[in-house]
């Protein structure tokens, strides 16, 4: 069981390291427009340049004969790379563009409850009454730490929050599917495989070079920084964080930090301002990891 704690302990800090990460998305994607991008652009840019990344590091730690998947393997990463890369980053830009980017977060941050449903239908993991309060904690404090309690959106296009539901449907199903990509020991292949699946889709949903102007040099920079650092890095220690993770429902409330350093970005590089009630979200959300993990050590010693 001391094995079992520390893998999760491991495994947590990963999955944090990974949501801090994340949490300078809205940086790359504001450097990438004021560069001449688009939305579908930036996000074609994330999953082709984490491909390349994947590609070329384990062409070089596993060789060329580590491409070779097993029937079970493919289809994993085929489902993996569409669903949770592909799928998930059309509908987001859909609803940010249809809805705003306020509406788009709080639509994503019901991630937790999706991946909560999930966990139990695959894995038959139950929460309990403590842990699906932790859980309520953190989807209001994404809520407010996202809006201020500010809803007073103008239009509101339901197909456009039908996409962030889809959103959060689609990444609160990734750590789900991660454990089942993460059967093939080759940690790059796997980015690789499941970001070039994304890339496919892309490039024939989203249409990323439609009212692009001009390719500069520091658009591409910042493009492969982002696919890079954003994906390529972060995946590193996403994926295996969640094959050290017992209970894929803790993965998501700890990810969201990636909210809390978000905000952080915006006011100490944009100087975005920040009230009284965006700290008490942000609190919440910190607390819900605090209080989710301090649980899941219980549970372990329990058992």
């Amino acid at each position: 069981m001391d094995k079992t704690r520390n893998n999760n302990l491991i495994g947590s800090i990963e999955i944090l390291i990974t949501g801090i990460i994340w949490g300078f998305i809205g940086f790359f994607v504001k450097e990438l427009i004021a560069a001449g991008s688009t939305p579908a652009l930036s996000a074609f840019f994330r999953v082709a340049f984490a491909f390349l990344f994947a590609a070329i590091v384990a062409l070089f730690m596993y060789g060329p004969r580590s491409f070779i998947l097993t029937k079970e393997q493919f289809i994993w990463c085929l489902l993996d790379g569409v669903l949770t890369q592909g799928v998930y980053n059309y509908c987001y830009s859909v609803c940010v563009e249809k809805t705003g980017v306020a509406i788009a977060s709080v639509l994503l941050y019901t991630s937790p409850v999706f991946n909560a449903i999930i966990s139990y239908l695959v894995f038959k993991e139950r929460l309990g009454f403590k842990r699906n309060i932790i859980l309520v904690i953190n989807l209001i404090g994404s809520i407010i730490a996202a809006t201020a309690l500010d809803f007073s959106f103008k239009t509101v296009s339901a197909f456009g929050i039908l996409m962030g539901l889809m959103s959060g449907l689609t990444y609160g199903a990734a750590p789900v599917l991660g454990k089942y990509v993460n059967r093939n020991p080759n940690l790059f292949v796997v980015i690789a495989y499941n970001e070039f699946f994304a890339t496919i889709f892309m490039l024939i949903f989203l249409k990323p070079f439609d009212g692009v102007k001009v390719m500069t040099s520091k658009l591409l920079l910042y493009g492969a920084l982002y696919g890079i650092l954003i994906t390529g890095i972060a995946y590193m220690f996403y994926y295996d964080g969640i094959k050290r993770m017992s209970e894929m429902s803790l993965v998501p409330v700890i990810a969201s930090i990636e909210i809390v350093v978000a905000a952080f970005v915006g006011v100490l590089i944009y100087k975005e301002p920040l009230n009284i009630i965006n700290y008490i979200g942000i609190a919440l959300v910190i607390l819900s990891i605090v209080l989710m993990s301090l649980a899941s050590r219980k549970r372990l010693k329990n058992v």
